[in-house]
Parts: structure tokens; sequence; C-alpha cells
């Protein structure tokens, strides 16, 4: 709710954003919407080109159907989704001229990456994608049979009349695929590359799965390298997962436009990926004014009227450091603490003492301020 009205993602300038940060805060499976996020990156489409934010919705609900499911069926479906059809110019490519667009992209992002496909494959996988129109005068989608390529086509050294479809069942049977997917899903839960002996059961297990991305999953959440540094950790946590950590954390809803712009300055906005690329990576993440716009999230939620306080409601005699420092975890509902992290929030709060009996309550108040920051902004924040 923004100002005692519903979000309208349809018709309001950065709804789209605030409902997808709303979903995500909301949701009682939290790794469905971490995954739908991740698929995002993955199969990046902006609203920047498709201008359109019901299909935009649209391909969220395509992802989110599959996140935890069958990533080929996801896979045919981007084929036939809108947005993406807008954003790699699938409509209106026909057998004069073949875009080449998806063809390249579904091969070396999508499914095979770099390096298992040449441009003849691109060439006539282009030929094979042909025939999606939009009929502007009746706003309606169609595959135009006059301009798709009914010839034959060579791709990955298998000859004949492909389809739209063929393509990409081509790219999910080639066996290169499930390496491939599996150390880029991997690789959004662990820094550092997958062991053979990880890759080797994730691929199993995928393929015995049918393309099952859960399959996938439980070889990761049952790896020891996802906890193996917990107290040096080596991800830092894109916009979305920590403000939306936050926002769960502390309860607060997704009440307030101002995300929308925090989001933009933190480098992050879901719906809006830079390029078909997707977003930056780890420590990409941070700079000075990325960092400026993480303080400016962590503000807009201490500062809410629920969790601010005044210097009045300090105990006139003041109160322990090891006390502000219980009062700052409890307030922030006890986020992760390093070894490292939790010795040196005790010595910065033993450092912040009153130095006039006049202010003490001003200045421990400064203090459990101070130590609640640094919770929510410290490294542990920001990493994982």
């Amino acid at each position: 709710m923004i100002d005692s009205r519903k979000l309208d993602p349809l018709n309001r300038y950065g709804h789209d954003v605030l409902w997808w940060l709303d979903r995500t805060v909301r949701t009682n499976q939290p790794l469905a919407e971490r995954m739908t996020l991740n698929l995002h990156d993955h199969f990046a489409t902006s609203n920047d080109k498709v201008g359109d934010a019901g299909l935009m919705i649209r391909q969220y609900r395509l992802m989110r159907r599959y996140a935890l499911g069958n990533f080929g069926k996801l896979a045919h479906g981007m084929l036939h989704d809108h947005a993406m059809q807008w954003w790699l110019d699938l409509i209106g490519s026909n057998k004069q001229e073949p875009n080449e667009n998806f063809a390249r992209e579904l091969m070396e992002l999508f499914t095979l990456g770099v390096g298992h496909y040449n441009e003849r494959d691109v060439r006539e996988a282009a030929r094979a994608l042909t025939g999606f129109d939009f009929d502007y005068n009746t706003k309606r989608y169609s595959f135009n049979l006059d301009a798709h390529d009914t010839g034959v086509k060579r791709i990955f050294g298998h000859a004949r009349r492909f389809t739209p479809d063929d393509v990409v069942d081509l790219c999910l049977n080639h066996p290169a695929h499930a390496p491939y997917i599996c150390r880029k899903i991997w690789g959004y839960f662990v820094p550092s590359d997958p062991p053979r002996t990880a890759l080797r059961a994730m691929v199993g297990a995928y393929r015995r799965s049918g393309r099952d991305v859960r399959a996938i999953l439980d070889v990761i959440l049952r790896s020891p390298r996802l906890i193996a540094r917990l107290d040096d950790p080596g991800f830092v946590k894109p916009p979305v997962v920590y403000v939306a950590g936050m926002l769960r954390s502390m309860r607060v809803p997704v009440d307030d436009e101002s995300w929308v712009y925090i989001l933009s300055n933190m480098g992050q906005q879901p719906f809006y990926p830079p390029n078909v690329g997707g977003w930056p990576t780890n420590d990409q993440w941070l700079s000075t004014n990325t960092l400026r716009a993480r303080w400016d999230a962590v503000n807009t939620i201490v500062g809410r009227d629920t969790l601010d306080f005044h210097d009045e409601s300090i105990a006139i005699t003041g109160e322990s450091p090891a006390k502000s420092l219980l009062w700052a975890r409890k307030t922030t509902r006890h986020p992760f603490e390093s070894r490292a992290t939790r010795a040196g929030m005790a010595r910065t709060a033993s450092t912040i003492r009153p130095h006039q009996s006049y202010a003490i309550q001003h200045e421990v108040a400064e203090r459990r301020r101070v130590l609640r920051l640094f919770l929510l902004l410290g490294p542990d924040a920001l990493v994982h």
C-alpha cells in the first residue's frame, strides 16, 4: 500500500519495481522468490525497451512458476514470452531478414555458454526462429507461417526443417547445456567455482530429473561450500536481496515510493536490468555512490515512526555499553555477526561514552543509533 492505495504496477511510475519488492518481502517461499530474481538476471529483459509493464509481469509469473521447476519448460516459455520477443527482436523477424539476437543469446547466455556454437549455428537458428508477429491494429500476437523459413537448416551438425521450439530443444539437448546451467545456478549461491565432484553431482541430478531446477538446488544447499566462509564471506548481496532481507527481518512493509530511487541508486531495479547480460556481481555492487544508497536504505527503515525513538526515552541515569548493544541487536532482529564483527561491535560500544552529565540521554541514544546502523550496514550485513 502506498498512501493507503494498492500498488498499481500497470499504471503508476515505479510501482512495477515496488510490486516485485513487495512480493519478495511478503513471500512465505523465499527460496522460490530468490530463484525468480536469479532467473530474471539469467533471462535479463528490460522494460526500458519492452515498454509494457503488463508483459513484464507476465514474464515474472512465468519465471516464478518454474523457479523451482523444469528449466526446459521455462526455456520454451521464454521463446513464446512476448516481453522476451520484443526484447530480443523475435517480433517481425522473417525469412527475408532473420534477426539473430534471440538465437545468439539463447546459445551464449541462456543455455550453452561461449565456445559451444559457431556463427553458422546462430544464422541457421535465426532462420528457424522466424515467423513471430504482432498486428498493431488488432494488438494481437501470432505466428505467421508465411514469414517463417520452412527450409532445411543445419544446427550443431543436425539438418532438418527446424521450427522455433526445435531450436530450444537442440540447445537443451546439447552436451554443454547441463554443465553450463549448473555452474550458472551454483554461482548465484556460492562465490567460488564448483568443485568437480559437486559439478558432476549437479549435472547428474539435473539430467536424471528431466531438467528440474530443484535437483540442482538440492546439491547446492547440501554442499559444505555453501556455508564454508560464514566468518569471511565472499558475496556482496544484490540490492534487492539486501533491501528485501532488511524489510523482512525488521517487519517493515513496502509502503514508501522512495524505494524506487533507492534501488536505482543502489544499481538494481527489478524489470530494468542494464543489458541482456544481466546485472553486475559481487564487489561490482559496491562503489561510493551505491554505498551511500545503502546508507539511505537503512535510514529509510530506522527512521520510521515505529522504529525511531526520542532521547528522552533513555533512562536519565543512562545505560551500559553492553545494554546498548543488546538493544541494537534486539531491534534489528539479531542479524548474523561473525566473530570478528561481534568483537568489533563490543569495542565500538565501549568507546561511545557520555562525557557530560547533562547529555547522558542524548549520547546513549546516539550510541544505540550508531550500533544499530553498524548492524544493518556493516560488512556482515552487506555480504553473505
